[in-house]
């Protein structure tokens, strides 16, 4: 389920929500003033690893070192 990025029409407040597939063309609403919101696109999550209690900086896998993207 995508979560998409949203900007109210009547307050200006940017917030996020995640919709189905099925429901990308139904209108949304803002959550703060209940004004009609326009997409602006999906959003981009970052992920970042969890601690699990062991060195800082250390995947949550329990692998070696991190290796570098696209190398």
């Amino acid at each position: 389920m995508p979560l998409y990025e949203y900007r109210c029409g009547a307050c200006s407040g940017v917030f996020e929500a995640y919709k189905r597939l099925s429901d990308e063309k139904k209108e949304e609403t803002c959550p703060a003033c209940g004004g009609s919101a326009q997409r602006l696109g999906i959003s981009l999550v970052s992920a970042k690893a969890v601690d699990g209690g062991g060195k800082s900086g250390a995947s949550s896998c329990g692998g070696a070192g991190r290796r570098q993207p696209f190398g």
